[in-house]
């Protein structure tokens, strides 16, 4: 199994377990593409904080 099939397959059991799928995030950068991983953690940072809060147990 992949990286990409593992974050695939932990959206599904989000979903399944009733967590948002949202919560998982794959973004490809090299360590040459500062800007494009400077990006992807902002959006990373919008999209989480836009989710509802975790129920609690």
């Amino acid at each position: 199994m992949n990286t990409y099939e593992h974050v695939n397959f932990l959206k599904k059991l989000f979903d399944h377990l009733g967590i948002s799928g949202d919560r998982i995030q794959q973004y490809f950068c090299s360590a040459a593409e500062v800007e494009k991983f400077i990006s992807s953690v902002e959006d990373i940072s919008k999209k989480i904080h836009a989710l509802p809060p975790l129920p609690k147990k």
